[in-house]
């Protein structure tokens, strides 16, 4: 289908006179809705000018093999009919008696008055947009056709936080990526497994979480060890040498590869997956806790250090010759 507006409408047109029995009545609106995105949802506009087409009613008593019976062109400016055959206030399953459908299809088609026809068309299409919107409401992929005004967003995103539009948009990650895990990300609690399968699954490359990384923890000023002041000077309980202690339970480290090279440098500050990773981070672990990354090479991608062609240090420069086939895993990036 044409990506132009009106080429796709156009051509939309074109396929739906030609054989509208090949199109599901569900299916036909969607693509009209698509097709004139400048124009409101079929069944929200509140001027019938604002809408492309007109719905209507096959005046017959056959009980129809398709949805869509016909759909006529407009002529002299008036918008193109779509005429439908299973809802309505005519044939075998209509509200009114069945010789009135008979006398209106009669009329229109051995005299060429479409009046009574036309007449209930009035109300069929403000019924068959109705009920079309109804459907279109509780479906997910419909909403997504106009993104800004997707209502599930809403939903789905009151789990992770992206409810309220000022929360969109926040960091280097798509908003539709975050609630595609809205649900690892709207659980309770959080475990290095979430967090694992998120990175694997975004990013592309093999992750590990390491706990428990030993660290010195530097102490604020209100908990340090000072003489007459009670609070932080109980021998054995709050009295504490020095101004750090050596903690184990406050950071964990994400271990990603081993990778190719231009894998590699993807995760180095600077490049597309390093900013995405920390984001990543923050969003499933919040500031509770410190982390950091280390990053591996595959053995076989470690470039020869060639000065003034190559090479960063402390990044992707290494000296001599590696002496095992054991990825290179000596760089370790502060979290952020």
């Amino acid at each position: 289908m044409a990506t132009n507006p009106g080429l796709r409408a156009l051509t939309l047109f074109q396929a739906l006179a030609e054989n509208p029995h090949a199109f599901d009545f569900y299916r036909a609106l969607r693509e009209i809705e698509c097709a004139f995105p400048d124009k409101p949802r079929i069944g929200e506009a509140r001027r019938p000018q604002d809408e492309p087409v007109r719905f209507g009613q096959d005046a017959s008593l056959a009980f129809a093999p398709a949805t869509l019976a016909a759909f006529v062109r407009g002529e002299d400016g008036r918008p193109p009919r779509l005429i439908q055959s299973f809802f309505g206030l005519l044939g075998p399953n209509g509200a009114l008696p069945l010789h009135l459908t008979e006398f209106a299809r009669d009329r229109m088609r051995n005299s060429g008055d479409p009046t009574l026809v036309r007449f209930l068309d009035i109300f069929h299409h403000r019924l068959i947009a109705v009920f079309y919107r109804a459907w279109a409401r509780a479906q997910p992929a419909v909403s997504m056709d106009r993104s800004e005004r997707d209502r599930f967003m809403l939903y789905l995103g009151a789990f992770v936080g992206l409810a309220e539009k000022r929360l969109r948009g926040r960091d280097a990650l798509p908003d539709a990526v975050k609630l595609s895990f809205a649900g690892l990300l709207g659980r309770g609690v959080r475990n290095a497994d979430g967090l694992v399968a998120i990175l694997r699954e975004f990013l592309g490359v093999p992750v590990a979480i390491q706990q428990w990384v030993a660290h010195w923890m530097a102490l604020p000023d209100s908990l340090l060890t000072r003489l007459g002041n009670e609070a932080v000077c109980g021998l054995g309980i709050t009295a504490v040498a020095g101004a750090r202690v050596w903690d184990l339970q406050s950071r964990f480290r994400v271990v990603v590869g081993p990778l190719s090279f231009a894998d590699y440098e993807r995760f180095l500050p600077g490049g597309e997956s390093y900013r995405k990773l920390s984001d990543w981070v923050r969003n499933y672990v919040g500031f509770e806790y410190k982390w950091d990354s280390r990053v591996m090479l595959e053995a076989d991608q470690v470039p020869p250090l060639l000065l003034g062609y190559n090479g960063r240090l402390g990044w992707t420069s290494w000296l001599g010759t590696r002496l095992n086939e054991a990825p290179a895993a000596d760089l370790l990036l502060a979290g952020h």
